[in-house]
């Protein structure tokens, strides 16, 4: 992408401006004055022409451009009232589907318990824990294993396994990692 806008900024430079253009004309060559009639044609005895020098190139000025005329812009638009809106009637609010893998009845009752598991091991670590003593960061860390197990709870409820273990797991291993902090 960027090889394609410098080459297409260099066709642009290159091919645009008067006094780049003179730099890629050939320079024209010297004609050799024709031999006169009676002269030698010997290189020594013909004398050579002086260097011709090319006259200065004049460049001719740019023609002045005009100033755009001012567009003065539109008014705004006045406020209407609005539109009275028809109360639409409430459709039948239902929760949305779980979606989650499925598990066999001997996998998801494996899930449920190490679920349960996690939640009761980080429910203990966050009691073992006094709140007064931790610093900010460490509040900040109790206050997030507190949102996990909540939210896990409600996942437990919702019947949602696989999030309510995902969420105990977090909580667990935060909690333990507070447990196990000085403090």
């Amino acid at each position: 992408m960027r090889l394609a806008v410098l080459l297409a900024a260099a066709c642009l430079g290159l091919t645009g401006c008067a006094t780049m253009q003179s730099w890629f004309e050939p320079t024209p060559l010297l004609a050799q004055p024709a031999a006169r009639a009676g002269e030698p044609d010997e290189p020594a005895q013909r004398a050579t022409p002086p260097p011709v020098e090319p006259a200065p190139r004049v460049i001719p000025p740019d023609p002045p451009v005009a100033p755009a005329p001012r567009v003065t812009p539109p008014a705004p638009p006045r406020p209407t009232a609005p539109a009275p809106v028809a109360p639409t009637p409430p459709a039948d609010v239902s929760p949305a589907p779980v979606l989650s893998p499925v598990l066999s009845t001997a996998d998801e009752q494996r899930l449920r318990a190490d679920t349960q598991q996690r939640l009761d091991g980080a429910e203990r670590r966050l009691r073992q824990i006094d709140p007064t003593k931790l610093a900010s960061a460490q509040q900040d860390s109790l206050r997030t294993v507190q949102s996990f197990l909540d939210k896990a709870h409600e996942a437990l409820q919702a019947k949602d396994i696989q999030r309510a273990f995902t969420l105990a797991d977090k909580a667990f291993i935060l909690a333990d990692e507070l447990s196990k902090r000085p403090r």
